[in-house]
């Protein structure tokens, strides 16, 4: 080696990189452990006897700096969309069958099949070859700023070849022999275990102090470059120019020729997939062709050129030891089976949602019998059989309670619903529900106020209802159990963060009116723009002004009139305004006041030459307005390729007219 110590320096620093890749990405250490270390101690030596030679990209600076306050929201140039699922052969045809359908007629598909990996999604920015940014997916729009914690994960490499800036995505995770030592470590030291792989690698890369996520084997696979488009014509393509320029992705990509390939590569892995490393519970299948992506486009939730196909639920046999009784927000009373602990997908079931009454009964499901539990694309664990050749003959039945386990009010069960409830609104076990649904991520994001501390706030009087959670001061929360100071100044802050920061949209869906989802939500949000209209609504005419928003049944804007015109309701939403709460609804892009189709009304359907978004933009553009379905008053059915029968007839039924995507075209140039 040379006797230059910037050449020492350099060529350590190469070598130790190339075994962290070949240890971390390939898991084919080329050298003992012994040996690795020996390496880095001589680095470490280098640089303290040359600290000019240390930098920011060294492997000796993966170890973390000082502890942060907190963490700082960064904001996606490109959403992080998650993926739709499929659970069969049908749900994966019925995907295939809708990709065709939004491509030109004839267009040949292939897909990329990639391992659904189970752990934490991240996206990384590299500029001009260094690691720049690194955040959490977040709600898709937003999310961390985790750079310091992921700088120490040593899969991923500070510095690359590619000059020009990328932005990519992909997933840190855990193998799986990693997370049974640290847990036999941590049993021994009398502390919890850990779940499962992605609970522990989500824990540790969201902690203030890198410090300690630098002692963690976190590892890193890259999945997707975003903008690929703008450097290769495949998704298959980017995947292996990353994996050229010394990013980590997991090699495992096939390109299949369509759905039967499809099929048989979702059958073959499903019998591989147990001898990996690393946890996967299914196969993840993308369109190819970037341009393909393009025409596809998204829907609000997902993207509509991929999906993940999961595996069938692994069943699981266990005891019921017990039935509890919870009381929701709506004041639904729900069984929950009390399980003997069993291993079930990874994590630890010792509790399962029975729905309901009628699924007890349809179950014959009995206290002491051997039942089956199944996770299927659900996160909380279902109870779907008993064994009821292991009966013994002293299993007890289950009777649910005929009055609110909470409060004792008598329950009640209306015809045609399948849920008993307590009748009673000032019960504390919904107003604890309530209040804990309010600050859910979809809706007012109160990130601190998890269900514990709501019981607490409850339990001892210093919350009623979901206003007075900003009325708490630090002074109330310190004689909490297990609060400190700075734990309750994050509470604080996070209440804080939520009075001011959240749309009008996010805080309808917060308040919980029955039948009003996000989607019904952000509509009534759009109608009354900020929480100042909601509260000044006028009751008598709400149902009959909501009833005329397309999109908007006749039930849901009852529902929201009863709620507006609730006096209880009303109070909570004038102390909402009180307390400082700002909830405004950014206003939707409205049509230009001037242009060629200016008093015009329009409804696209079909395959398009161009995105859907495009179209919808270039008539407002216009002057026109845009109708998400045919409806009377619609001026003009805009078809593509492929338009269904249904929207044919309907504009025939209303009046519309019908008019090709070439004629919109035209009459746009006039």
């Amino acid at each position: 080696m040379s006797d230059d110590p910037r050449e020492r320096h350099a060529a350590l620093v190469r070598l130790i990189e190339d075994h962290n890749h070949a240890y971390y990405v390939l898991d084919r250490p080329a050298v003992t452990d012994a040996e690795y270390d020996a390496l880095y101690r001589k680095l470490l030596a280098l640089e303290a006897e040359h600290p000019e030679l240390v930098s920011p990209f060294s492997p000796s600076q993966r170890v973390g700096g000082a502890p942060r306050e907190g963490f700082v929201k960064v904001r996606h140039a490109v959403r992080m969309y998650s993926l739709d699922n499929a659970y069969s052969d049908e749900e994966l045809a019925e995907f295939d069958r809708r990709v065709r359908e939004g491509l030109p007629d004839g267009a040949p598909v292939s897909y990329v099949a990639e391992p659904k990996l189970d752990g934490l999604s991240i996206e990384v920015v590299y500029e001009d070859g260094q690691l720049a940014l690194a955040s959490t997916r977040g709600d898709g729009i937003e999310g961390e700023d985790v750079t310091a914690n992921v700088r120490t994960i040593r899969s991923l490499p500070l510095r690359i070849l590619e000059r020009r800036s990328i932005t990519v995505r992909g997933e840190v995770f855990l193998h799986g022999a990693d997370l049974e030592q640290i847990n036999s470590e941590r049993v021994a030291k009398g502390e919890p275990a850990f779940a499962n792989p992605r609970n522990a690698a989500a824990g540790w890369l969201r902690v203030l102090d890198p410090r300690i996520t630098a002692t963690r084997p976190l590892r890193v696979f890259l999945y997707q470059l975003v903008d690929g488009g703008r450097l290769h014509q495949k998704h298959s393509s980017s995947l292996e120019w990353l994996s050229e320029i010394g990013l980590p992705t997991h090699c495992k990509h096939v390109v299949l020729g369509g759905l039967e390939e499809a099929f048989a590569h979702v059958r073959g892995f499903d019998s591989e997939r147990h001898a990996l490393p690393y946890e996967t519970d299914g196969i993840v299948l993308k369109v190819d062709r970037y341009d393909q992506q393009e025409v596809l486009g998204a829907t609000a939730k997902f993207p509509r050129w991929a999906i993940a196909y999961k595996f069938a639920a692994e069943r699981a046999l266990t005891v019921l030891v017990g039935v509890e009784v919870n009381v929701g927000r709506t004041g639904a009373l729900t069984p929950v089976a009390i399980l003997e602990p069993v291993q079930l997908g990874g994590t630890t079931v010792s509790r399962a949602s029975m729905h309901n009454e009628d699924q007890v009964k349809a179950l014959d499901v009995r206290i002491g019998d051997h039942v089956w539990v199944q996770k299927a694309g659900e996160i909380i664990p279902q109870v779907v059989g008993v064994q009821k050749e292991l009966r013994r003959g002293d299993e007890r039945a289950v009777e649910m309670p005929r009055a609110c386990p909470v409060c004792g009010t008598p329950a009640v069960r209306m015809p045609g619903e399948s849920a008993t409830r307590c009748p009673n609104g000032r019960c504390s076990g919904q107003r604890k529900a309530a209040i804990h649904h309010f600050s859910r991520r979809g809706a007012m994001d109160i990130d601190r106020l998890g269900i514990s501390l709501v019981e607490q706030l409850v339990d001892r009087g210093l919350v009623e209802d979901v206003a007075d959670v900003y009325s708490l001061g630090k002074e109330a929360l310190l004689g909490l159990d297990r609060m400190a100071d700075k734990s309750a100044q994050n509470v604080l802050d996070s209440i804080e963060a939520s009075r001011s920061s959240r749309t009008l949209e996010r805080l309808i869906t917060g308040l919980g009116i029955p039948m009003v989802g996000q989607v019904a939500a952000r509509l009534v949000a759009e109608h009354y723009g900020d929480l100042a209209g909601l509260v000044g609504a006028d009751t008598a005419r709400a149902a009959d002004e909501l009833a005329k928003i397309h999109g908007i049944g006749p039930k849901i804007a009852e529902s929201v009139a009863r709620f507006l015109a609730d006096p209880d309701e009303r109070r909570v939403l004038a102390k909402l305004v009180e307390r400082g709460v700002v909830a405004v609804q950014p206003r939707p892009e409205a049509a230009a006041a001037f242009g060629p189709l200016a008093g015009e009304s329009y409804c696209v359907t079909g395959v398009l030459s161009r995105k859907r978004e495009d179209v919808h933009a270039m008539i407002r553009a216009a002057g026109g307005e845009v109708h998400e379905s045919v409806k009377k008053g619609t001026t003009y059915l805009v078809t593509g390729e492929k338009v269904g029968a249904t929207k044919i007839e309907r504009a025939r039924k209303v009046g519309t007219q019908i008019m090709t995507e070439k004629a919109l075209y035209a009459r746009l140039e006039r």
